[in-house]
């Protein structure tokens, strides 16, 4: 009987250590505010990449760029603290093509070219890099935008 109740025990000790959910004190907000200069319409936690939406005229110059990109990067820094400056954006002109283009709902609009029209940009944190027309060979420029 005593051997039991110590493995009953030893079980019962082991079944709490497992089954209790630790908490995680700086687990971010679900959802991240952004302001108008860049709307972040969704988030791909896993690459760490932002999409957001914005216009042409507020990201192709150097200055330009830059004041979105602090405002995005003070918004991170509130909501997704763990990124630091590993983070990425994509801009788009329109929130329908906010995403991936191998994801299957933008499937569509890669085929009809709206996808590659709408996507104005991409800026890598790390690298300070920021593409404009990053689909569109023709048309692809390179702005340093460096953060800090």
């Amino acid at each position: 009987m005593g051997i039991c109740k110590k493995f009953l025990a030893a079980f019962a000790w082991l079944f709490l250590l497992v089954s209790v959910p630790t908490a995680d004190p700086q687990t971010p907000s679900e959802t991240c505010k952004s302001d108008d200069a860049a709307n972040i319409v969704q988030m791909d936690e896993r690459n760490e990449r932002v999409f957001a939406v914005t216009s042409l005229d507020r990201i192709n110059t150097v200055a330009k760029a830059r004041k979105v990109l602090l405002s995005l990067q003070k918004t991170l820094k509130q909501c997704r603290p763990t990124w630091g400056n590993t983070w990425s954006v994509s801009f788009f002109s329109d929130r329908k093509y906010a995403g991936y283009k191998h994801d299957d709902n933008m499937k569509p609009f890669v085929r009809d070219g709206s996808w590659s029209r709408a996507y104005l940009g991409e800026y890598e944190r790390v690298e300070g890099k920021l593409s404009l027309h990053p689909a569109d060979p023709n048309r692809l420029k390179f702005l340093k935008v460096p953060l800090r």
